[in-house]
């Protein structure tokens, strides 16, 4: 894998850091190469917490990684660490706390991800390397097909409209932190076209309906980036997923004709996706930002909308008991939560569920 690095100013310490990690990088056969070589994978951008540089990537499949270290560590070092995570525009930030000759490593993510490791290489390369390889599934085929039946909805996105005002009342849908006072307008329109979002709004929901004229495994969900709470428009707030593209790598989207062009599929569709192709029984899934006391967590903590973490999530359903009743918990991240139906989820998990997630390294 090709990498860049990338520094704004110079600070001794935290470039210290950079060197032994770039260092362990050409040492296990990655090449360091310009930032503007267009096989580059992997930024390694330094800068400063107090003032972070975005860095504005040209492709969304270029994995940024932000350095920083600070010598007193911030009261609420989560909110710090993802402060310079959405204001650097990365995926994921090295937040280093360096206090004489003790060095901790706070690993950030979009997914509100907060994990201490000590300083070793070794271990950074450990948790670095699985989330920068890491494939997305994002982008969308969309056509405007689907069956004039289907264009105001039916009784299954009725209960998905209804069990977004749940998961609102539940709690467990925002954001961490109030991302529109983290970033500028400018830099809040640049993650909003590269992810293909008109906002920030975790968890989603959706459920199955068998339409075989779009497909073998069809199902609805609610679209990226929407408010779950306020759900109306077949099109634009919920869409029907009819397929994967596994060539392309794209989600394949049927809507209606009077679609909103903005419309994307949740970055969460692959998952979703494998888990109903793999799964006949399982008739609704629903992702929350959450936890459930017992649930054993994936093995690594794979950014949403990866094919990895879908991967994982349907290894984790193979082994459950029942796959079409079953939790899995998503390592640092969240709840995948299969299903009958979503009455029959709800049902399971009201008043089970804990708005912090544990994190572990």
């Amino acid at each position: 894998m090709k990498f860049a690095v990338v520094a704004g100013d110079k600070q001794p310490v935290r470039d210290a850091l950079a060197e032994k990690i770039i260092a362990l990088l050409q040492s296990k056969g990655h090449i360091l190469s310009d930032e503007d070589d267009p096989e580059v994978n992997l930024i390694l951008n330094l800068t400063d917490a107090k003032e972070p540089k975005p860095y504005r990537r040209k492709s969304k499949g270029v994995f940024v990684a932000s350095l920083v270290a600070v010598e007193e560590l911030p009261e609420n070092a989560h909110r710090a660490a993802y402060t310079v995570l959405v204001r650097s525009l990365s995926n994921l930030v090295l937040y280093a706390h360096v206090k004489g000759e003790s060095v901790d490593i706070y690993f950030t993510t979009l997914e509100a991800g907060f994990y201490k490791v000590p300083w070793d290489p070794e271990e950074v390369y450990s948790h670095l390397m699985p989330l920068a390889c890491s494939v997305l599934v994002i982008e969308n085929e969309i056509t405007p097909d689907l069956p004039p039946a289907y264009w105001n909805g039916t009784s299954i996105t009725e209960k998905i409209i209804r069990y977004g005002k749940e998961m609102d009342k539940m709690g467990i849908l925002p954001a961490p932190f109030p991302i529109h006072e983290l970033l500028s307008e400018r830099d809040l329109r640049h993650v909003y076209l590269l992810y293909g979002i008109t906002g920030l709004s975790y968890g989603n929901l959706s459920a199955r309906e068998n339409i075989p004229e779009l497909g073998e495994t069809t199902f609805w969900m609610t679209a990226r980036g929407v408010n779950k709470a306020k759900l109306s428009k077949i099109g634009k707030d919920i869409v029907l997923i009819k397929g994967f593209n596994p060539e392309k790598h794209t989600i394949l989207v049927s809507v209606p004709p009077d679609y909103d062009p903005k419309v994307r599929a949740s970055v969460d569709a692959i998952e979703h996706y494998l888990i109903y192709s793999n799964f006949p029984e399982v008739g609704a899934i629903v992702h929350a930002h959450a936890w459930m006391e017992g649930v054993i967590p994936t093995r690594q903590n794979y950014p949403c909308g990866t094919r990895e973490l879908a991967q994982e999530v349907v290894n984790a359903l193979k082994k459950a008991e029942d796959p079409a009743r079953a939790v899995v918990g998503l390592k640092n991240h969240g709840l995948t939560i299969t299903g009958r139906d979503l009455d029959e989820i709800f049902e399971r998990i009201r008043g089970k569920l804990l708005t912090q997630v544990p994190m572990m390294p």
